[in-house]
């Protein structure tokens, strides 16, 4: 069973900046003109999973942005790399389980291990390769990719708190100062032009101090 229910919807009127409802440049209407930081709370839903079975029920409850709420939001999404630093425990193990099966092997510990056989006729002897011959190399390998990966995993998250944090309250003044038109789909300012959720976007982080990131994440 899942019920999805609005996450703090707000009433009309209810802007950032405290005035009334303001009409909308482009329809000349404000029956659905929002706030954006209600707009943005009435686009966010929360939804609640019951599942039935075994010792009880159990609740799943996460949130789930839409569209709308991911275009107005105030600042890019925070990067998740949570798979770059799985990787990397993975090689650590890869790294860990080659030199193990190279001991058992006896391929640390002795000095040749590649067999020998002779020909009739006294032939030169040859070898056969050993199946564990490249196990120090990828051992050595995933022995370096592992901690460079697990050391990578939090530089994306560090880079993305430099350049959002400073600038968020510069960027949140302007963001609840806006007033977003659901029968337009548009968002105004008091007194201005109507303006797309792109341009919105753009002058919002740009008063963050991150406006250059508005072009690699578009508002769709």
């Amino acid at each position: 069973m899942a019920e999805f229910t609005d996450g703090g919807a707000g009433a009309q009127g209810q802007g950032g900046g405290g005035e009334g409802s303001l009409a909308c440049p482009r329809c000349g209407r404000e029956d659905q003109v929002l706030g954006v930081s209600a707009a943005y709370l009435r686009a966010k839903a929360k939804l609640s999973v019951e599942s039935k079975g075994g010792d009880g029920d159990n609740v799943t409850t996460r949130e789930e942005n839409s569209a709308l709420a991911k275009a107005l939001a105030i600042a890019p999404d925070e990067p998740n790399d949570e798979n770059m630093g799985c990787f990397g425990a993975l090689f650590v193990l890869v790294a860990i389980g080659a030199f193990i099966w190279g001991g058992i092997a006896g391929k640390w510990f002795e000095g040749d291990t590649v067999p020998r056989f002779y020909g009739g006729d006294g032939d030169l002897p040859f070898g056969v390769e050993d199946p564990t011959a490249y196990l120090g190399w990828i051992s050595a390998a995933s022995l370096l990719l592992g901690p460079l990966l697990i050391a990578l995993s939090g530089r994306a998250v560090r880079t993305w708190r430099r350049r959002t944090e400073p600038g968020r309250a510069a960027a949140d003044r302007v963001w609840a100062d806006g007033w977003y038109c659901g029968r337009c789909g548009t968002v105004h300012f008091a007194g201005e032009r109507a303006l797309t959720l792109q341009e919105f976007r753009t002058r919002v982080w740009s008063a963050g101090g991150y406006g250059d990131l508005a072009v690699r994440h578009p508002a769709v």
